[in-house]
């Protein structure tokens, strides 16, 4: 046994492996800022103002609570890329029907590329 503290393992992949959660990080933002547009694009007025705001929040607390580091409900491997299929689709989608698709596959083909490199840059 060591007195060394336990080493992050999120941190032991090199630069490759930081630059990939470093970019995560950026999706995550992109996804929240999507939604927002996509709302205020879809919904004319004040409805889509506060459709951005509910969205924002219902989008970082579902990322908060399941899908984030720190989460405080774990899921399994297969069950988080299943829902960030499922959020990074839907924020895709909506940018598709609000005019932006190209926003929108690229911000779908981004995260699927990041998800992509995270999985083979996390083998042990």
């Amino acid at each position: 046994m060591t007195d060394r503290p336990a080493r992050d393992p999120f941190l032991d992949g090199g630069p490759a492996l930081r630059t990939a959660l470093g970019l995560r990080f950026l999706l995550e933002l992109a996804l929240l800022a999507g939604a927002a547009v996509a709302a205020v694009r879809l919904l004319p007025g004040w409805p889509g103002w506060v459709g951005a705001i509910v969205t924002i929040v219902v989008l970082a607390v579902v990322w908060g609570l399941l899908l984030s580091p720190k989460a405080r409900f774990g899921i399994r491997p297969a069950g988080r890329v299943l829902l960030e299929t499922a959020l990074f689709g839907a924020v895709g989608a909506a940018l598709w029907a609000s005019g932006l698709g190209i926003a929108g596959v690229a911000l779908f083909a981004a995260w699927a590329l990041d998800r992509i490199a995270l999985a083979v840059l996390n083998r042990d």
